[in-house]
């Protein structure tokens, strides 16, 4: 997901996106889109123009010319294609790749599967979110935690610090 139809803009069918992407400027490229509508059924659309806007990007999509056009699209998630996508440095992986991977400590204790990860702003690390529920095990993405990361072992290391799984309780003395 690159980003999130938030709202129409103008009276000529262009959308507001939400932008959920390191690289804003691939909008430039897209010549396609695909969008994942709230109930989950999907769409692939032409991109006429995308520029940018007070750190959003307007979109205007083929076949869509009117407010109402675009507020029936409200609330999609904006896809591209995996040959689209931004080659990433060594050791840096898109979300969608990490999440359903099996994340294990080093001593090889499985703590579930990664279901989703907190973005962090430019001040703080995002959050790996391990698990459900009462079960959910929060993480920091930051080297010390976090030590391998093997994608065709669909498996993430962990190296957790003292207190930060559920069942580990310091005692006061």
């Amino acid at each position: 997901m690159v980003g999130e139809i938030v709202a129409p803009f103008g009276i000529k069918g262009e959308a507001k996106v939400r932008l959920s992407t390191d690289f804003p400027d691939r909008f430039s490229r897209l010549r396609q889109v695909c969008l994942r509508m709230p109930d989950g059924t999907m769409s692939l659309y032409d991109v006429e123009t995308a520029r940018h806007h007070k750190e959003q990007v307007l979109l205007k999509l083929r076949g869509v010319n009117r407010i109402e056009d675009v507020e029936l699209l409200r609330d999609s998630q904006v896809l591209v294609r995996g040959s689209e996508a931004v080659r990433l440095p060594a050791n840096e992986f898109y979300i969608h790749d990490l999440v359903g991977c099996e994340v294990v400590t080093e001593s090889g204790r499985a703590l579930g599967t990664l279901t989703s990860v907190l973005r962090g702003n430019a001040n703080a690390n995002d959050i790996y979110v391990v698990g459900e529920g009462k079960s959910e095990i929060l993480l920091p993405a930051v080297r010390e935690v976090v030590r391998n990361v093997d994608m065709q072992a669909r498996r993430i290391t962990v190296a957790p610090t003292p207190g930060l799984l559920p069942d580990e309780h310091e005692t006061a003395g």
